[in-house]
């Protein structure tokens, strides 16, 4: 018997429109009240998953930040679980290296996102927001947070830039050779480029919330499109893609739904259980 179901947020639970469909909200909240629990995991900062569990009326703990971090759930006063943020020298050199090649930079720390005020990058602001529901408090520099640990960072571009390909494949290189780093660079949207704990990802988070709660992984779906869902379907005992989800994830998952995320995939999963 499975006694919770951990959810990717885009691209798998909401829609092409980043709504929930009737059926997904039903079958989940039915899942709820038989005892279960209900985890959504997402890339995004904690403010933009928590109004997702407000729509479907459950009490869900939350995986944000790809895994940095974990909130546990409003009756637990949403108290943080788990929170493994990227180290402050690694932070800094990212922070210099947009600077100085002027690309806009997301700045996630105390579960604010931050980021310069430059009115000729603002259209990066722009597509974050509407993508995501993220609001901004911009700032004259991001300089002014050296010395931090920032639960995560991103890098906005425009998705035919080839920079942020070079970009990637050269930060990947030189923390790979920099002795003791520990950072993940993830290209998580055409757009996007992002920079979190290597320690961290959402199958870390998804160990953390089974053990607060109790519950074995053989007791635990997974249900995820992306490649940073992949550790989190690896870690549970049964793992679900829908039909929309990129090939390196169906691979990875136990079963792959006929159906996509416009189609209430993970509605019709459950109901076949």
């Amino acid at each position: 018997m499975y006694k919770l179901i951990a959810l990717d947020l885009d691209g798998t639970l909401l829609d092409d429109t980043g709504s929930i469909s009737a059926k997904d909200a039903k079958a989940l909240r039915s899942f709820s009240q038989k005892g279960g629990v209900v985890v959504l995991a997402s890339g995004r900062m904690t403010g933009c998953v928590a109004p997702f569990a407000a729509a479907l009326g459950i009490d869900c703990p939350l995986i944000a930040y790809n895994g940095a971090m974990v909130k546990l759930m409003e009756a637990e006063k949403r108290a943080i679980l788990y929170h493994n943020p990227l180290d402050s020298r690694h932070a800094d050199i990212i922070i210099d290296y947009c600077e100085s090649r002027r690309f806009f930079l997301n700045y996630y720390i105390d579960d604010v996102l931050y980021a310069t005020c430059d009115s000729s990058l603002r259209k990066y602001a722009d597509i974050y927001s509407q993508q995501t529901g993220a609001i901004y408090r911009f700032t004259d520099g991001l300089g002014r947070f050296k010395g931090g640990s920032p639960t995560k960072m991103i890098l906005i571009t425009d998705s035919e830039n080839s920079d942020i390909s070079r970009t990637r494949d050269f930060l990947y290189g030189y923390f790979s050779d920099m002795m003791g780093a520990k950072v993940n660079i993830a290209r998580t949207n055409p757009e996007y480029l992002e920079f979190f704990n290597i320690e961290t990802d959402k199958g870390v988070a998804l160990a953390k919330v089974a053990k607060h709660y109790g519950v074995k992984r053989e007791e635990i779906i997974a249900f995820g499109d992306g490649e940073n869902d992949i550790p989190m379907l690896e870690y549970a005992g049964f793992s679900a893609a829908p039909s929309n989800a990129r090939p390196a994830v169906k691979k990875s998952a136990g079963t792959v739904s006929v159906w996509s995320n416009n189609q209430s995939a993970v509605g019709k999963f459950l109901e076949g259980i």
